[in-house]
């Protein structure tokens, strides 16, 4: 077992519960849609374009590493100031707002 391995269950967990609000929530689902849309998109781009297009992130997550009968690749998480990138392998995945929600 690798000293993360620990980690993947409660990040699953987290993206599962994430994925539930979603549902449950459309507002809150298309205003972090949106939030991924035009130059805010990040998704497909390289950590290098990441970092041409944004500077160096405050904190780089480790990765954490895949588990269970099925494995995933490793996700890895960036912190910038206001918002958060999160990779697949060396792709971006997606860029999560920090505490921005649409107005009910």
């Amino acid at each position: 077992m690798t000293p993360l391995t620990h980690l993947a269950r409660p990040l699953a967990a987290a993206l599962l519960a994430l994925a539930g609000i979603l549902a449950a929530s459309p507002t809150l689902a298309q205003g972090l849609t949106q939030a991924g849309e035009g130059s805010a998109s990040v998704h497909g781009l390289t950590q290098e374009q990441v970092i041409a297009r944004f500077g160096e992130p405050e904190r780089r997550h480790a990765p954490v590493p895949a588990t269970g009968e099925h494995p995933t690749p490793p996700i890895t998480r960036w912190d910038y100031a206001d918002f958060s990138i999160f990779f697949e392998k060396r792709t971006a995945l997606h860029r999560v707002e920090h505490g921005k929600f649409p107005p009910q």
